[in-house]
């Protein structure tokens, strides 16, 4: 019944108690809401999710639970200083490694030994071991050393089913990711001339179309680079249209989005969006933070700062180039970690 609660009344109506409900539905609802998009709901249910026993979010944590439901467990987690909580997130592939470093900064041993003697999260945390091995650091090189030391009995095999588990999309979706196959792996790139179709490189591609056609041409466009080589991928990358350019962003293998924006007709509306875009990989967020050209517009240091993808570091320092409306912004958003919305109300007091 609960799912049935779209509007903020009714959820509020159902998480006050005024609605009848099961005691393990108004648990789901609670865990769902903890990440909903109305501000005053979203509260609300994390007020009522902090009365609850890790036990009872235990059981009621399912496949369904949305990313940001996923994220106020974690700090839930934290909070309460479970991580076994983290670790059913992780089996769930409901977080990924820049979000977990981002949001819980927690400095306590035993929580962190949990995980970094876990095999899961050591394979989880593989992409960004050197971040995770400097947080660890700072309070703690005992337990710092002993990550490090885990990662080295993590075999490739591991990581290349972790990756493959969170990737695991099988066809071609809306924004093109597919499974990764695993003789693509390394890719030798040659200077082979590939003769791409207008409609994969025009920018007038999709003029004077209906919507009908637009859709069966994006599908068309979806099925051809499904069939690609990755090395025509990472070729048409860089001489692609917008809506190629859209697709390819998102692909899996950082070689090819990086190449996306290498693309001579990429746009800075287009940058400021894919900065913006917490769909998009971290290492594609770090890549544009990391590289000068790409942050020229001010539009994309804001946007980097309001994505939680971004380094905490990076975000940081681009706050202080940003105007006292924006920060204000910062100051407000629910998403930003604590640590960048501390510093923002700061500067905005």
């Amino acid at each position: 019944m609960w799912q049935r609660a779209k509007t903020t009344p009714q959820k509020t109506a159902l998480l006050d108690g005024f609605l009848p409900i099961t005691a393990d539905d108004f648990v789901k609802a609670v865990i769902h809401f903890s990440g909903d998009d109305d501000e005053y709901v979203w509260k609300k249910a994390v007020e009522k999710l902090a009365g609850f026993s890790q036990d009872e979010i235990k059981k009621h944590i399912d496949s369904d639970i949305p990313q940001k439901s996923a994220l106020a467990i974690a700090k839930y987690a934290a909070d309460k200083k479970d991580p076994s909580l983290i670790i059913i997130l992780i089996s769930l592939n409901k977080l990924d490694p820049g979000q977990l470093i981002t949001y819980i900064q927690i400095e306590d041993e035993d929580f962190w030994r949990t995980l970094v003697t876990h095999k899961d999260f050591v394979t989880f945390s593989i992409p960004l071991k050197e971040e995770f091995a400097d947080y660890l650091s700072k309070f703690s090189t005992v337990l710092a050393d002993l990550y490090k030391e885990q990662t080295g009995y993590v075999s490739d095999e591991d990581i290349e089913k972790a990756a493959q588990k969170g990737d695991e999309e099988g066809d071609v979706e809306e924004d093109g990711s597919e499974e990764i196959a695993e003789d693509e792996d390394v890719v030798t790139l040659s200077d082979d001339d590939f003769d791409f179709p207008d409609f994969l490189t025009s920018e007038d591609a999709f003029e004077g179309l209906d919507a009908n056609d637009a859709i069966e041409k994006k599908k068309t466009i979806m099925q051809m680079l499904k069939e690609m080589s990755i090395g025509a991928k990472v070729k048409l990358a860089t001489t692609g249209n917008m809506e190629v350019r859209k697709i390819l962003i998102k692909d899996p293998r950082r070689l090819i989005a990086i190449a996306v924006l290498g693309n001579a007709k990429i746009t800075e509306k287009e940058i400021v969006g894919i900065a913006s875009d917490n769909a998009v990989s971290i290492d594609i967020i770090s890549h544009i933070a990391n590289t000068k050209s790409l942050t020229r517009n001010y539009r994309v240091k804001l946007a980097l700062v309001m994505n939680p993808k971004t380094p905490l570091r990076v975000a940081m320092q681009f706050l202080e180039l940003l105007r006292m409306n924006d920060i204000k912004k910062v100051a407000k958003s629910r998403d930003v970690p604590n640590a960048l919305k501390m510093k923002a109300l700061k500067k905005v007091r």
